[in-house]
């Protein structure tokens, strides 16, 4: 069987090809950028292109689609549509122009919004940033796309905040401040922080396409148990063998100090990794339940507190060698 995955060169999408490969599914990756190390074939190009689009999904029985805006400084409202919405019903149109049912789409959790109490795919969305009213509205274009053919089989997943080696994000950066002593506590820290470690999601992934059936499916995805950040901070800093000041800062505070790197960030450019909106989103619960997928029978291999492990030891070997 032929697959195709859209942003095979990312985070996610690099190891969700390899396993992929693995698994005897013949490979097409399409990205902006291809790895030249790729032991399968990638087609360079912009989501927005519809000949290179339609080149991309000739003679393949099954799409995944990961390219997406999603970075959360120096993108516009228009930039996150563009991309996340019309780059999705560009590419489904593709699919209908040669005969593709099958199709997984990556969302995210940001289409339920800031919520106080845990969701599952029960929940109503109500995103309230422009990354997930893109996604959100990208996967209504998915489910009316699926609603034209009762055949197509469509899995729509929402991960919650993906980490793990190879990545540059939040996890990232928290350890950064973390191994270097620049953190601290920010309010109780009891609040839940829902993650997914990229090995799980990959293989969560690969469970689904092996399970897709006729219909549309939706299928949050985080690993569990649960971590309070206050929890996370304490692994990450056991694995890094530092030590954590005991004394946290109030919210108020927090957020009038990282208030001040919203103002430079604004006038030059620059992406400040500790922000005002960044302080907030950390001492914010985000707590999403994925028992949807664990009750099909998938069961995560890899453990939340491993996951850190494995990330902070290879933040480790990347950043301080000689450690």
């Amino acid at each position: 069987m032929k697959i195709l995955v859209t942003g095979s060169s990312g985070f996610i999408g690099s190891l969700l090809c390899e396993r992929l490969a693995k698994d005897d599914f013949e490979v097409r990756g399409f990205d902006s950028r291809c790895m030249a190390d790729k032991s399968f074939e990638c087609i360079t190009g912009d989501i927005r292109n519809h000949d290179l689009l339609l080149e991309a999904v000739n003679s393949v029985d099954i799409v995944v689609h990961l390219i997406a805006m999603h970075h959360d400084f120096g993108i516009s409202d228009e930039e996150y549509f563009e991309i996340n919405e019309k780059g999705t019903k560009d590419l489904l149109r593709c699919c209908s122009e040669v005969g593709i049912k099958k199709f997984v789409f990556y969302s995210s959790v940001a289409v339920y919004g800031t919520k106080k109490d845990p969701t599952d795919e029960k929940t109503l969305p109500n995103p309230d940033t422009p990354y997930g009213k893109s996604k959100l509205a990208a996967e209504k274009i998915v489910e009316s796309w699926q609603k034209e053919n009762a055949s197509r089989q469509v899995i729509i997943i929402r991960p919650t905040v993906v980490f793990g080696p190879n990545n540059y994000a939040n996890v990232y950066n928290l350890i950064n401040q973390i191994y270097h002593k620049r953190f601290r506590m920010v309010g109780d820290g009891n609040n839940i922080k829902s993650v997914a470690y990229v090995e799980n999601l990959v293989d969560a992934t690969r469970f689904l396409i092996k399970h897709i059936q006729s219909g549309l499916h939706v299928y949050n995805y985080s690993d569990e148990p649960h971590m309070s950040v206050k929890e996370i901070v304490k692994t990450i800093a056991e694995n890094a063998k530092i030590s954590i000041p005991k004394r946290s800062l109030p919210l108020w505070l927090a957020l009038r100090f990282g208030g001040i790197f919203d103002s430079l960030g604004n006038i030059t450019g620059y992406n400040f990794s500790i922000t005002g909106n960044r302080i907030k989103k950390f001492c914010t619960t985000t707590h999403h339940r994925s028992e949807k997928i664990r009750k099909l029978g998938f069961k995560p291999t890899v453990s939340l507190k491993e996951g850190f492990k494995r990330t902070v030891d290879w933040y480790i070997i990347q950043q301080h060698p000689n450690k």
